[in-house]
């Protein structure tokens, strides 16, 4: 996920619960288990590599960047 998200030039904040206690229990009070990747937009989670959820999430940032 993170790989497709830089190729289409999308700025996201990366959170590593490997690394991170606090990423970790993050995680865990979103949604009530420790599943990765998880990328989070507004209210929407898209949990694994779902290429078809990212191109939508992408065309929302592109839309809301060029309002």
């Amino acid at each position: 996920m993170r790989d497709y998200l830089q190729a289409h030039a999308v700025e996201f904040d990366d959170r590593n619960i490997r690394h991170s206690e606090e990423a970790r229990e993050e995680l865990r009070m979103l949604r009530g288990d420790l599943a990765v990747p998880v990328l989070v937009y507004g209210e929407r989670q898209i949990v694994g590599f779902d290429p078809d959820a990212l191109n939508e999430i992408i065309g929302a940032v592109r839309a809301s960047e060029s309002a």
